[in-house]
Parts: C-alpha cells; sequence; structure tokens
C-alpha cells in the first residue's frame, strides 16, 4: 500500500547488552526481553506463565535489538514466536541485519503464541551481529527469536503459462521471463500520467512521459517493464472524457511499449463497482473516501456460489467485462500483458479484500473464468501480490491461475534503502514451494543490482511507484544518482538490451536448478478428450495401481471426481458444458495439474 503521509520516526537509542552465543547447529534462542533498547519506553515487557523464560514484550510503538556472535559469515533463517489478539489486524514490522535493512516479517493473527518463519535468508558476518525488529505497521506481542542455518530449496517452475492455449506474444513473454530468472532482473517503473498534457489526451512515449524520462536521463538507459493502471477505466465517472482519455492513452503506450521490446504491466485500482462512490478503499485505507462496497453481496461465501441475480454481481461482471474488451484490443495487436488484478487484497484496505480471503479468491477465479473463456483472453500473463502472513496462502488462488508471485514492498517510515530484500525474497519462495517465478511487484526503492546478486534475491523485475517514489523527493526513495547506478550494472536488463517480439526466439530453458512441474513427477499422465470422453493414460504408473482424478471449471468448482484403476481409463463428460476445465490427477508417487477444452 502507497501511503503518502506516513511520518513516523524510528526510535534511537543505546541497547541493552545481551551475551553473544556461538552459533550452533541447533537453533538458538534469544528472548525478546533482552533485546530492548535501555532507554526505550515505548515497549512493555509482559510477565507470562505461557511466554519462554516467563517474559515477552509488548513492542507497540518501540524497537527491539538482539545481539548474536557467529563463527562464520554465511546465510541464516530467521524464526519469531509472537501473539497478536484476534480483536486486532495482521501487523508488519521491518526488520534489520547490522544497520541495514533485510525485509519485513509479517504477523498474522494468533491469540496463542506461534512459530513463524521470520526470514528465509539473511546474512550474518563473524563477529557479533544486530538483528533489529523495527516499528512499521502495527503492534506485535514478540517471545523471542531463533536463528537456524540456512537450508537452500530447489525451484519448480512450469515451463508454460497457466493461460490455456497462450498466444505467440504470451509464450515468448513467459519464455523471457522464465529464461531471465535467477540470471538478470528486469528493470521497469509504474507511469503516472501516461498522456500529454494538450487536452488531446495525446498518448506519451519513452521520451516525452514523466516517470521514463528521469529514469533515462539520469542513467541515459530505458526501462523494460512499464506499468499502467485501469484505475479510470470503471467507476461511477468513467463515462467522462477526461477519464476516457486515460485509459485510451494508456492502452495506446502500451502498444508503443510493446513494439519498442518492452512489456507493459496492467494494475486495477477497481473503483466500487455499483458507481455509488469514486472510490476504491476501504475506511481502513482512506477514512475520507471509502466504498461499503462487498464481495458477498454477489457472493454466498457458505455455498461457494454467486448470487448471479444480484446488482452486486451484475455490477462486478460488467466491469469485468470492459476491462476484458480493453485488453482484447492489446490482444488483436500481438501485444502481451503482465496482468496483476485484485492487488494487495490482505491488507483489506481495498474492497476485494475486506470480506476475507474466500470471497476474494472466489472473485479471482470469476475474473479468469470470464477473461479466459467468455471474453478469449489469451495474452495475460497472471500476477498474484503476496505478503509474508501465515494465513498468505489462504489468499492465492491456486497454482492453476497465477504465472508469477509478486511481493509489494515499501519502506515504513519511508527511506532511501537499496539492500537486496533477500529475506521476503527467499520467504516468498518457499511460501509458494519454488513454483512460482518471484518478482517484486510494487516497490519504494530499488534495491541495487550487485546486492541483489550477492544475496541471491533473485526478483524477476522491480517496479517503483510513480511520481516521489520514482523520482527525487523528501523520501529519495530513488533519485537521479541510484538510478544511475541501477541501470549500468550487467544484471540489469534495460530496453537497450531487448532483442525486439518480433524477433525473439524461445528457448528452452534449462533444467538445472529449475525443474517443470511435469518433469518432477515419476508417472506422467496424458489427457485427451474425444468427443464427450477424456481419455486418460499414465504409462509410468505400477500395474494395478490406482489413482484419483478431478475434474474442476475455471472458478475453482468441482464438476466431477473418479477413481481409476490401471494405466488407461476414460470418464464421460455428458453433462459438462462446453469450456476449459482443470483436471488433477494424483496417485501413489505423483500428482499432475492438467487442462483440458470440451466443446
Amino acid at each position: 500500500m502507497k501511503n503518502f503521509n506516513y511520518t513516523n520516526f524510528v526510535a534511537t537509542a543505546t541497547v541493552a547488552a545481551l551475551a553473544g552465543t556461538a552459533f550452533a547447529a541447533t537453533p538458538i534462542r534469544l528472548e525478546a526481553e533482552d533485546a530492548v533498547l535501555a532507554d526505550d519506553h515505548k515497549v512493555v515487557v509482559i510477565t507470562d506463565a505461557k511466554a519462554s523464560g516467563g517474559k515477552s514484550v509488548d513492542m507497540k510503538d518501540g524497537n527491539l535489538e538482539f545481539k548474536v556472535t557467529v563463527p562464520a559469515t554465511g546465510y541464516y533463517t530467521l524464526w519469531a514466536t509472537y501473539q497478536i489478539p484476534s480483536n486486532s489486524t495482521n501487523k508488519i514490522q521491518n526488520l534489520t541485519v547490522n544497520g541495514v535493512s533485510a525485509g519485513q516479517i509479517s504477523f498474522g493473527i494468533s491469540d496463542e503464541f506461534t512459530t513463524i518463519k521470520g526470514a528465509g535468508k539473511i546474512k550474518l558476518t563473524a563477529g557479533e551481529n544486530k538483528i533489529g525488529i523495527i516499528h512499521s505497521w502495527g503492534y506485535v506481542n514478540l517471545d523471542y527469536i531463533e536463528l537456524t542455518e540456512y537450508e537452500a530449496s530447489p525451484w519448480n517452475l512450469s515451463p508454460t503459462p497457466v493461460t490455456p492455449e497462450p498466444t505467440e506474444s504470451a509464450q515468448k513473454l513467459y519464455n523471457f521471463l522464465l529464461d531471465n530468472f535467477g540470471k538478470r532482473v528486469i528493470s521497469g517503473v509504474m507511469t503516472e500520467r501516461p498522456f500529454e498534457n494538450n487536452g488531446q489526451y495525446t498518448p506519451q512515449n519513452y521520451e516525452t512521459q514523466t516517470e521514463l524520462k528521469y529514469i533515462h536521463d539520469a542513467s541515459g538507459k530505458n526501462v523494460v517493464l512499464v506499468g499502467f493502471d485501469f484505475l479510470h477505466a470503471s467507476g461511477k465517472n468513467s463515462e467522462e472524457q477526461w477519464y476516457q482519455g486515460y485509459t485510451h492513452a494508456s492502452l495506446e503506450m502500451a502498444k508503443t511499449v510493446w513494439k519498442a521490446g518492452g512489456i507493459p504491466q496492467f494494475n486495477w485500482h477497481w473503483k466500487d463497482p455499483t458507481h455509488e462512490i469514486e472510490a476504491f478503499y476501504t475506511k481502513s485505507g482512506n477514512e475520507t473516501s471509502y466504498t461499503e462496497f462487498s464481495i458477498n453481496k454477489a457472493y454466498d461465501e457458505a455455498s461457494g456460489k454467486w448470487k448471479t441475480d444480484s446488482d452486486a454481481y451484475k455490477a462486478m461482471v460488467r466491469d469485468m467485462e470492459m476491462i476484458a474488451d480493453s485488453l482484447l484490443t492489446l490482444q488483436k495487436e500481438g501485444v502481451a500483458v503482465l496482468w496483476r488484478p485484485l492487488h494487495e487484497a490482505s491488507g483489506k484496505w481495498f474492497w476485494w479484500g475486506t470480506d476475507g480471503a474466500k470471497p476474494c479468491v472466489a472473485l479471482y477465479k470469476l475474473m479468469f473464468d470470464i477473461f479466459v473463456n467468455k471474453k478469449g483472453l489469451h495474452n495475460l500473463i497472471w500476477v498474484w501480490t503476496t505478503d509474508e502472513a501465515s494465513d498468505a496462502l489462504d489468499w492465492y488462488p491456486g497454482d492453476e491461475y497465477v504465472d508469477v508471485v509478486g511481493r509489494d514492498y515499501y519502506y515504513y517510515p519511508r527511506e532511501s534503502n537499496h539492500s537486496s530484500l533477500v529475506g521476503s525474497f527467499e520467504t516468498v519462495k518457499e511460501m509458494f514451494g519454488g513454483k512460482k517465478i518471484v518478482t517484486l511487484s510494487e516497490n519504494g526503492s530499488v534495491p541495487y543490482p550487485d546486492e541483489m546478486k550477492a544475496d541471491g534475491a533473485n526478483w524477476s523485475w522491480f517496479m517503483p511507484w510513480y511520481g516521489d517514489y520514482a523520482m527525487e523527493s523528501w523520501a529519495n526513495d530513488n533519485n537521479a544518482e541510484s538510478w544511475k547506478t541501477v541501470m549500468n550494472n550487467d544484471y540489469t536488463i534495460t530496453l537497450e538490451d531487448m532483442p525486439g517480439w518480433e524477433k525473439y526466439q524461445i528457448v528452452e530453458v534449462p533444467t538445472t536448478g529449475i525443474k517443470s512441474v511435469m518433469a518432477a513427477t515419476k508417472a506422467t499422465a496424458n489427457l485427451v478428450v474425444i468427443g464427450k470422453n477424456l481419455q486418460i493414460s499414465i504409462p509410468g504408473i505400477a500395474a494395478g495401481a490406482t489413482a484419483k482424478v478431478a475434474i474442476f471449471d475455471m472458478q475453482g468448482n468441482q464438476v466431477v471426481i473418479r477413481a481409476i484403476n490401471g494405466a488407461n481409463a476414460s470418464i464421460n463428460l455428458n453433462g459438462i458444458a462446453a469450456g476449459q476445465y482443470i483436471v488433477k490427477v494424483q496417485g501413489k508417487g505423483f500428482a499432475q495439474n492438467g487442462r483440458i477444452l470440451v466443446k
């Protein structure tokens, strides 16, 4: 979430001494009460028999600093044991190591003390180190942290996008992301105004658009990824000339970016679908301008069914079809798009997150179904924005609907900090099983390339927000000097490095460290629809073995479940409506997802 008025400052004080502990194979526990800053009166030490050592620390607006001595420089995993009462909300605290940001720790609600992986990977140097838990977004009752040796886990990425029958441009874009992931980072920035201020809404380009021109003037290079927003494409005022001019210019600029060899990205600050107010924030996001629209006006959470006759449902579908029509204009011209809908949902500051995870996931799947099956969109690479809280997977639409998992990362309080954010990168990777490309989908300061390389924080791309986040300002998240450093490093892919999409050739990505989902299984199921029958063959299955087959529509509703025996089987599809379906085949030693088209 972008917060333009956040002015909290970190307290500084002399730290309380904590005896250093030599690192060993067993976890090293560091009690929170021993990390209280000597003159920080914002924190409160609580006596609690359920806490380790009989005490915990209610951090409130204060900070903690732990000291630990390790015998050798290396990477470690940090765990945190904490408590947040159920009458509160998820919280976020900043993490620092030796005074440098190492990411954030997301704390989900838990009435009892619970342990989470606070940072999947942090770097400690030989000798004494200082680990800070710094106040950011909320109160946390912290019991202790623990350190264990970092153990790398493998990637298991899919070689193809989730969109069925993707366009050639979508295949190229996904292959480009996959081929460069772990090798280089794609440069990007969000744009604020996509047209000239001439009263005619003339679309801008790389030479004239404010953020793009600033970066080029500072570095001599152009970014590859350019971010746009369907902010004004729907909502109460969307029929007005200025709003339509904004959307038209965004689409035209997206075409310009693609033709130049770049990558357009669209997100959607989706305003109240009922057009009662020109707002997308909930009250928690903006107390002066907010909508009370609820997904549950259109969705019955108990049954998992949509109220298709409701005005709210019809309004949401109308908006989604309108956005799909805009994206279709790009598909017709061979343009592929990074599509990032329903972003930052778990923060609940946007209406699509206020009802919780289940309705939000249902809405995402409904959108996927409408876009792909009803409107015929096949040029999108789908990006899901996650946080690092313990309930993050509850919000996840599922592997069948997501190509890239993104993390939106802003420093609060705002600061210029170009560290790699490796702790957050590793945590997101592990949360999603290494099955998805991981990216910095929205951010403040851009991590410096040398830091990313050194730490193995291989974000697919970065995209700082527009305006004073992308350009020199009071906070200097990014300025001319930092852009010069970022854009003139061999690790960063700039527009000047791009071959052009007409010339780009799809390459076979090496399997070293990256395995396809299919190749990772011991047996591979072949799925073929003949008439109204699904033919399944599993050549690698043992004789007499059984498997379970489940078929789901594109909204995630199960329509068929069968148990099959042996290597070959047939499932009758009579009664199933025409369209795309997801097939999950699971047996001993293997599991596989696939797609079928029923005509």
